[in-house]
């Protein structure tokens, strides 16, 4: 009798296990799919704003890259720019106080993924934010 007590829960436990392993072929039809591959996003720029305006570029890579996709002055603590994925950015922001000028720097890569429902392949991409907020 032991024995196949041992057994049902040697199977149960099976079971479960199996059950919470997630299946490669899993297909939820409520869930929202893009099957279109994502080739562009936002990448957001947060800056501290200045009245005067705060002058920023906006690079492809590494800052020692040096490849420029965007030069402007910014006039509001945020501004989007629609960009290709697949790249890291890098912005500095200059900010002049008194005589002096501070520059802030931040850098991420705008990424896409993808993942199989239902035998389609879905694609997901976050927009990314650079903070170049001073910090007081």
């Amino acid at each position: 009798m032991n024995w196949i007590k041992r057994c049902i829960v040697v199977l149960l436990s099976l079971i479960t296990a199996a059950s919470c392993t997630p299946d490669e072929n899993s297909c939820d039809p409520n869930l929202i799919c893009t099957t279109i591959s994502i080739d562009s996003n936002w990448v957001n720029l947060s800056i501290t704003e200045q009245l005067s305006g705060v002058p920023i570029i906006l690079y492809n890579g590494n800052l020692e890259n040096n490849l420029i996709v965007v030069r402007d002055t910014l006039y509001s603590d945020s501004h989007d720019y629609y960009l290709p994925t697949g790249i890291r950015y890098t912005a500095e922001a200059y900010y002049r106080s008194g005589p002096n000028i501070i520059i802030a720097v931040d850098s991420k890569k705008l990424t896409t993924e993808s993942f199989t429902n239902c035998d389609d392949t879905c694609y997901e991409s976050d927009e990314i934010t650079l903070d170049l907020v001073l910090i007081e």
